[in-house]
């Protein structure tokens, strides 16, 4: 890996400058063109208003189909602008010299492919100056080393050798450094963005995607992917990347309202919204598990919500509480809750003789009836039996009776008596019964479900009765942080969207280990998942890595090779010395030009008494909790299950005593505190430092 001789940075310059000229001719273009559509616009709008009166109705028609075009053609304007000015800042960041055996494999004038965030090509000449990351040929750059290589063009598969690669930064325009690299993505490259401080949200990852990272982006055959990716992996990002290729590759199929993101919390979406518009795509919708369980739960009921789970685990010890959770998050329950639920409907159904006002409905007329509505979700199908009983003694009454509605309450209780259960919830506690697992099942409230048995219920509901709502239009599904959802999650999960899916997460950062999936149980509810794994780690340095690995160790993980501070454990005396250790650790981390601070506690109780005391004390700081719906820079204090998915320039970690952190669930949340620094962790105490330590 080498710099340039003096002669090829000229030659590499005088291309830039070249390609920048062409650059502000097409913007200063396109600003013209959005500047006359918004004229257009207001001009259609103004003689709308004024002549209302005097047009008839195809004038004024006609007048909209007008407005509506130029509407959408400064849509599109803006949109380029938008992506004109990141290239303008940086046009493109690598460079593959590509030879073909014919030696006729399609180049620029420069002699190689130019590789950048978005494509461009010179309106005059039509040469391609940058090529787009996601385009086939921009899988040279990212797939292989110097030597033989392939690319799937329209035409077919193109065989060839690359016989030199080079990567660059640009920044607002200018060249700042060029390198010759034989390698797939050069290590000067990749230190340099992992060293850099962090920002407010994340960022993309175009120019630095590692080869096992783009193979996971790039593949386009598995319906679903499962990504277990290491702490520091990229999991996020990469599944961000792997959206915008596939808005990309598939434009004409998919488009960004096609797409859903399960995600964990708002912050969490809020962090990630700038990745796909960077990528030059729509943001995508998003939905957490909270939403989508009140938009499928039964009415009238309401539940404990994931957080507060987590928070009672972590703030009390119940054996009997824990093993209800425990119990309902093997794929071994969602077989057996399946199965039950599905043999009670399809017999549990005992036809009776139905007398009413002295007419009869024989057992035979409603076994023939039950036979017939075969098609029907049980509850659906009794509620059918009804209504055709009702109809059917409607019609037996003479004509001189009246028939009331309380006649059509009378038959339709009688009917749903046939069935043993009212309902998806009591199907689920009759489930229990028959097994001898009743204790299993404890509300938190009169009409409130316990968080384990939320989805459950969702999911005899889905079994049994007819959809609410009409079938969802997501095409793609993205699931983030997939340890923390259990079988019967991703059965409900797998049966309401039925489309491609991008599954990631990591085993090593379950917020509840009592309930948490690894890649294999996931796999057992998708048997025709692709599996792939991540085992580098980018985000932290080596020091903070392998401290972390002490904490809980992972044998397939491989921390990048980045040099930095060693942790620091700071033993104090009491929780006035720790209080003002975090103080001084706040000057140091900005005084060392630190941007993004995280103070990561163990509940989101602890983080709000933190704050309070701070902020009483002078310290600016922000809170997150899960009232929260927006990341913000500077001092951050959160919980580590706030925390998952976000990385800060340095992390401080207080209370690291015996006390605080103790069972298997203490662990967990240590370790996703500790991996979120990616340059400083410091870990404070008061009290015997833990065992985990």
């Amino acid at each position: 890996m080498t710099g340039l001789a003096p002669h090829e940075l000229a030659r590499e310059g005088q291309r830039l400058v070249a390609v920048q000229q062409v650059l502000d001719a097409v913007h200063r273009d396109v600003e013209q063109k959005i500047a006359e559509a918004e004229g257009s616009i207001t001009r259609h709008r103004a003689l709308i208003w004024e002549q209302q009166r005097d047009m008839d109705h195809a004038e004024k028609a006609n007048l909209r189909v007008e407005l509506d075009t130029a509407s959408t053609l400064a849509a599109e304007m803006r949109g380029r602008l938008h992506r004109l000015e990141r290239l303008r800042r940086s046009p493109y960041f690598a460079r593959v010299d590509f030879q073909t055996e014919s030696d006729a494999a399609p180049t620029d004038a420069d002699g190689g492919f130019y590789i950048g965030v978005h494509s461009f090509r010179d309106p005059e000449s039509f040469d391609l100056l940058v090529h787009d990351w996601r385009a086939p040929v921009s899988s040279l750059y990212y797939d292989y080393e110097t030597g033989p290589a392939r690319f799937t063009a329209p035409s077919g598969i193109v065989d060839g050798e690359i016989v030199g690669k080079r990567q660059y930064k640009i920044a607002e325009g200018e060249l700042v450094f060029a390198i010759e690299s034989s390698l797939n993505i050069g290590d000067e490259m990749l230190q340099a963005e992992l060293s850099r401080s962090g920002d407010e949200r994340m960022k993309d990852i175009v120019s630095t995607i590692q080869r096992e990272q783009n193979a996971a982006i790039r593949n386009e055959d598995a319906e679903v992917l499962i990504l277990q990716g290491v702490a520091g992996s990229g999991k996020t990002s990469i599944a961000l990347h792997r959206i915008a290729y596939i808005l990309y590759r598939f434009k004409d199929d998919i488009s960004a309202e096609d797409v859903l993101i399960l995600s964990p919390n708002k912050v969490f979406g809020d962090y990630i919204s700038d990745v796909l518009p960077e990528l030059g795509e729509e943001q995508v919708p998003e939905i957490d598990a909270e939403t989508l369980a009140r938009a499928h739960l039964p009415e009238g009921l309401d539940f404990e919500t994931f957080p507060e789970q987590v928070a009672a685990l972590l703030e009390k010890k119940d054996p009997a509480y824990e093993e209800r959770i425990r119990s309902k998050a093997t794929p071994a329950f969602a077989a057996e809750l399946e199965a039950w639920v599905l043999d009670r409907a399809a017999h549990g159904f005992e036809p009776q003789l139905l007398t009413h006002r002295h007419e009869v409905l024989e057992r035979e007329w409603l076994e023939e009836r039950w036979a017939t509505g075969g098609w029907l979700p049980v509850f659906s199908r009794v509620a059918w039996i009804a209504e055709a009983a009702v109809n059917e003694l409607k019609r037996l009454l003479p004509r001189t009776s009246r028939w009331t509605a309380a006649d059509t309450r009378t038959v339709r209780k009688q009917v749903a008596a046939m069935f043993p259960d009212s309902g998806p919830l009591a199907m689920y506690e009759a489930f229990h019964r028959e097994r001898g697992t009743s204790h299993l099942v404890r509300k938190a409230g009169r009409r409130r479900l316990e968080y384990s048995d939320v989805f459950p219920v969702i999911r005899t509901a889905q079994l049994t009765s007819r959809p609410a709502a009409a079938p969802t239009s997501v095409r793609h599904l993205l699931i983030d942080e997939m340890q923390d959802y259990t079988a019967v999650q991703y059965a409900v999960l797998r049966d309401l969207f039925g489309c491609r899916m991008t599954i990631l997460g990591d085993a090593n950062q379950s917020v509840n280990p009592l309930s948490s999936s690894n890649k294999d149980d996931i796999a057992s509810m998708f048997p025709t998942a692709t599996t792939m794994e991540l085992t580098k780690s980018y985000r932290s340095t080596r020091q903070i890595t392998e401290f972390a690995q002490q904490i809980s160790r992972n044998e397939r993980l491989t921390p990048v090779s980045r040099e930095g501070e060693e942790p620091e454990i700071i033993a104090l005396s009491d929780e006035e010395s720790q209080t003002a250790a975090v103080h001084e650790w706040i000057r140091g981390a900005q005084g060392d030009g630190y941007g993004t601070l995280g103070i990561i506690t163990r509940t989101i109780s602890r983080a709000r008494e933190l704050a309070s005391t701070l902020r009483s004390e002078g310290a600016e700081v922000n809170l997150l909790d899960y009232e929260s719906t927006s990341f913000a820079a500077g001092v951050v204090i959160t919980s580590a299950h706030l925390a998952k998915g976000l990385e800060f320039d340095a992390v401080l970690v207080p209370d690291v005593d015996r006390a605080t952190y103790a069972r298997s669930i203490d662990r967990s949340m240590l370790y996703i505190a500790a991996t979120r620094a990616m340059h400083r962790l410091t870990l404070t105490h008061t009290g015997t430092r833990t065992d985990f330590l």
